[in-house]
């Protein structure tokens, strides 16, 4: 084997302007490679990775399109959006008013006197505007992660901590009354739900709020309120929605789920408002847009797979059938010398292969450093390159073999 790599080491050495052209050629194949791979790369990439940077996000509104708050939505619908696999960041809420104390609202003026406070019961803090990150202050112990509990607890905004003299950690008693909208027309009635003690676990400070209602004054796990609803016999419902689509590469799952199996329809621009919150809109059009170019454009890179492969064993072979012309005679010499095809064939191709391995290693090479590869798009460049140029090189090493060596050696004499 050692003699073998020496002798092929050397009939390089020996045609080395040959070996050179080879190795430029070669070099310059590489890079070519180097620019389509890193491009194949690069869409794959890209397409993977899209939801990461195209979020899908989804909204449920009334039937026309016209409210995305304040609205009457089923808890059926909306434990089957928090309940599906394809969804993540499900956030719901439902509005209330409350007051301190134990109180009933028998006349008008009892409503301004104690029913004069505004909170929501909510899943996440993200469902909110202003309320999220270094705007809320924490009991120790606590997170928001507290909003997905059932828990008698609730989050109180500063100010109003400070106005009824109470901090954290403290327990206070509330009255909360609920909105009830008429599913038919646009009525909406404030009717009492419950007076309870609850412990305050945070505070915080509202941002810029950005909703249709009131800011909350204080917030409450949603599923805390839900079971407060269902303790005195009513039906639940959530006044807004919406969640994020865990993988968008499913949509055609997620909405089999939602319009079929949880019952959501689709926005009709044209019809009769109601407060009925059984509309769902999904924002994927840009996601979908994106997700088809890159597609096309990876479809496209692949297609082109099969071309480039035959390219380069049409090189492979021509660039070896020139080079093995000037040397017809070593190889009738080198035959006549008791040296079989096998051995033969073996010891040309080793040759190319040490040629077309130094090409990868220096067009490998020139790819990282000045078009910033990485090793995965280097190693495919470098693989389809030696692969099929060696293709090409067999090939012209077969043609070879079918050459006379006698007739060789008389021309030559």
């Amino acid at each position: 084997m050692k003699f073998f790599f020496r002798q092929a080491a050397g009939n390089i050495v020996r045609h080395k302007y040959k070996s050179i052209l080879h190795v430029l050629i070669g070099v310059l194949t590489v890079l070519i490679l180097d620019i389509y791979a890193g491009n194949l790369d690069s869409t794959q990439s890209q397409l993977v990775h899209l939801p990461e940077s195209m979020e899908v996000s989804a909204r449920i509104s009334s039937l026309n399109g016209s409210m995305r708050e304040c609205l009457a939505i089923r808890e059926d619908r909306m434990m089957g959006v928090r309940e599906s696999e394809y969804v993540k960041d499900p956030a719901f809420s439902v509005r209330l008013k409350f007051g301190f104390g134990e109180f009933k609202v028998e006349t008008p003026k009892d409503t301004v006197t104690y029913l004069n406070h505004y909170g929501r019961g909510m899943n996440m803090l993200k469902g909110i505007s202003g309320v999220e990150g270094e705007g809320v202050t924490f009991l120790e112990g606590v997170d928001g992660s507290v909003l997905e509990t059932p828990q008698k607890v609730c989050l109180m905004e500063e100010s109003l901590l400070k106005e009824q003299g109470l901090q954290i950690g403290d327990d206070v008693m509330l009255t909360l009354y609920y909105y009830r909208c008429a599913l038919e027309g646009s009525e909406v009635f404030i009717e009492p739900l419950i007076t309870d003690t609850y412990k305050i676990v945070g505070s915080m400070q509202p941002g810029a709020y950005q909703g249709n209602w009131m800011p909350p004054e204080i917030i409450w796990p949603l599923d805390c309120i839900r079971e407060a609803y269902h303790r005195q016999g009513l039906e639940f419902f959530a006044d807004s929605g919406s969640f994020v689509v865990k993988d968008p590469f499913q949509l055609n799952a997620l909405k089999a789920q939602m319009y079929d199996e949880v019952k959501f329809l689709s926005v009709i621009s044209r019809a009769e408002f109601r407060y009925d919150g059984n509309a769902l809109t999904i924002m994927d059009e840009a996601f979908i847009r994106s997700a088809q170019t890159l597609s096309k454009n990876l479809a496209l890179l692949k297609g082109m797979l099969p071309f480039l492969v035959a390219i380069i064993i049409f090189i492979g072979y021509l660039c070896s059938y020139l080079s093995l012309q000037g040397r017809r005679e070593e190889y009738a010499v080198m035959r006549s010398l008791g040296t079989g095809r096998g051995r033969s064939f073996f010891l040309l191709f080793g040759e190319t292969a040490m040629v077309a391995a130094l090409s990868c290693l220096l067009g490998s090479g020139m790819g990282a450093v000045f078009l910033g590869l990485e090793a995965g798009a280097l190693a495919l460049s470098g693989a389809l390159f030696f692969l099929s140029f060696m293709a090409g090189t067999a090939a012209a090493l077969l043609m070879l073999h079918k050459l006379s060596v006698m007739e060789v050696l008389t021309k030559k004499d």
